[in-house]
């Protein structure tokens, strides 16, 4: 094996360092006039003419506060520029909460997402320990809304999607939010020093878990209301962007990472207590990889 894939080795750091600066180099351009990114072409350059979306906002404002704390040039501008979005026009003022996006006019999109609002608790919890001016107070405002709206403490799990006003649930439940409300709760924890949102991330791992034991470790993504998995949810359309036919190899993958930094960060040197995550994330990867490493001949998933 080539010595820049293995871990610790001088190669495999100085792969890492040029894929990171690369990374970093590519995304520069996300910012328009109002914080909010931009999608971006292969090269780079944004497309002006589509929608800004929140959750890609808060990842370019996660993505460029590590960059700022790995004392790359330039990034500290670029999470500010994401926190003006997300405090900006992103942010419904009337109702409550951030919107799923804007049009490439600068309207609102409809419904308030627990994808998205997971993804802001990120963003926050990441330009904090930055250092970002107002993110503290975006991290504070962010957890205390998704407390109240997306998190049901009696089911140990995050509901879906609320019509803008937040007066109307959708019956719909889904997986994908549930995992990035994982990464976000293990952040604010470590950021908040509050371990209420671990226990809680745990709390929905473990129903992963036994999700994943039932079903061959390929993981079901869509349930109805009483969380039951829909198997057949878009058959038609297997392809959706957001609600994809059937399991998921790459969540799969993320997953078995998130399992791991919970079981590592809940308990330690405990292995025999961590040993039922470790091998389920281990199931859940080894599923995953087996599934779709190079299955239609091309390189990777």
């Amino acid at each position: 094996m080539n010595n820049k894939y293995i871990i610790d080795t001088q190669e495999n750091r100085d792969f890492l360092q040029k894929n990171v600066k690369s990374l970093l180099e590519f995304g520069k351009r996300f910012p328009s006039p109002g914080g909010s990114s931009y999608y971006l072409g292969d090269d780079g350059t944004p497309w002006t003419d589509r929608n800004r979306e929140t959750w890609i906002t808060s990842r370019m404002t996660h993505v460029y506060s590590i960059g700022n704390m790995l004392r790359f040039n330039g990034c500290a501008d670029l999470a500010e520029k994401g926190l003006k979005g997300l405090t900006g026009e992103l942010k419904d003022t009337k109702n409550g909460g951030w919107f799923a996006g804007v049009t490439a006019d600068g309207k609102p999109l409809e419904n308030k997402q627990c994808y998205a609002h997971a993804f802001v608790i990120l963003a926050a919890s990441s330009a904090y320990l930055a250092g970002v001016p107002g993110a503290k107070e975006l991290l504070d405002e962010a957890i205390a809304l998704y407390d109240k709206r997306f998190w049901n403490e009696e089911e140990g799990l995050s509901v879906d999607t609320w019509n803008t006003e937040f007066t109307v649930l959708d019956t719909y439940r889904g997986l994908n939010a549930n995992m990035h409300t994982v990464e976000a709760f293990l952040a604010a924890a470590d950021v908040l020093e509050d371990e209420k949102y671990r226990v809680r991330a745990g709390r929905i791992i473990s129903r992963v878990v036994g999700w994943a034991e039932e079903n061959n470790y390929r993981l079901p993504e869509h349930f109805n209301s009483n969380w039951k998995a829909e198997l057949e949810l878009n058959k038609d359309k297997p392809d959706d962007p957001f609600k994809p036919y059937g399991a998921t190899p790459g969540h799969g993958i993320e997953w078995a990472r998130l399992i791991l930094q919970w079981a590592s960060s809940t308990y330690g040197k405990d292995g025999k207590a961590a040993e039922k995550y470790v091998t389920a994330a281990e199931k859940l990867y080894d599923r995953a990889v087996k599934d779709a490493w190079s299955c239609d001949g091309a390189p990777g998933l």
